[in-house]
């Protein structure tokens, strides 16, 4: 893989990460085929640009008081004097190409993982109808540790909500979501919505990364907890 040094916006981008006392050399434009990677450098190339965009919306927001929508004009079309509109543009640029090959990578990740699954089921023996029955649990949780890539963000656990009480907690990463669903399939987060409507009351096992540690969790989407929803948290697609 190689990386152009050279930024979107060249001189002026490093120049303003200078300025912020920041590593201009931390914030790189890709200039490869992410499909000729393989999924170990589409894994870390997901985590140098989650790192980069991260930076970038905390100086978006508390250096320069704006966010990606923010409006950089006045009524009458003319660049804000209140604001840094320049800077903001700069960044705001970079945070477009940033996501974009953040997309890219996240498709091609999801069908690596797919390609993967689909390899290792043809390479397993056959066993018979009762070996199947007798050891069904311990390979669907074999299965599912295969999962590796994280789809959501949990974010704003309210205190006892169903969310809390499963263990959840802010900054979690879900991988696997009541076993089944997980980066390849949850469809932009559709089928977990779906899943937790047909799950009231019901215990699902949710598997999280916080930080390095892969946890195991039974969540229970629960209604009249006394806060809004029945999670007791949001669900942020990665």
């Amino acid at each position: 893989m190689t990386v152009d040094d050279e930024d979107v916006s060249g001189d002026s981008f490093r120049g303003l990460m200078k300025s912020l006392n920041l590593d201009e050399t931390q914030f790189k434009s890709y200039r490869t085929d992410f499909a000729l990677l393989d999924f170990q450098q589409l894994s870390t190339t997901k985590e140098d640009i989650e790192s980069q965009l991260s930076i970038l919306f905390d100086v978006l927001k508390n250096k320069y008081g704006a966010d990606m929508n923010t409006k950089l004009v006045t009524r009458d079309g003319f660049p804000r004097s209140d604001i840094d509109v320049v800077s903001i543009r700069l960044i705001r640029v970079k945070v477009i190409r940033l996501r974009n090959d953040h997309k890219q990578i996240l498709e091609l990740l999801n069908d690596k993982l797919i390609e993967e699954f689909a390899n290792r089921r043809a390479a397993e023996p056959q066993t018979d109808t009762n070996d199947v029955q007798t050891s069904q649990a311990t390979e669907s949780r074999q299965e599912v540790s295969r999962y590796t890539v994280p789809f959501a963000l949990v974010k704003d656990v309210a205190d006892n909500g169903p969310a809390y009480t499963s263990g959840l907690r802010d900054g979690d990463k879900i991988i696997v979501f009541d076993e089944d669903i997980h980066a390849a399939n949850h469809g932009k987060l559709a089928n977990v919505v779906s899943r937790v409507r047909n799950s009231i009351n019901k215990s699902v096992k949710v598997d999280v990364l916080r930080g390095t540690e892969r946890l195991v969790l039974d969540l229970k989407p629960t209604p009249n907890w006394g806060g809004q929803g029945v999670l007791g948290c949001r669900l942020v697609a990665l």
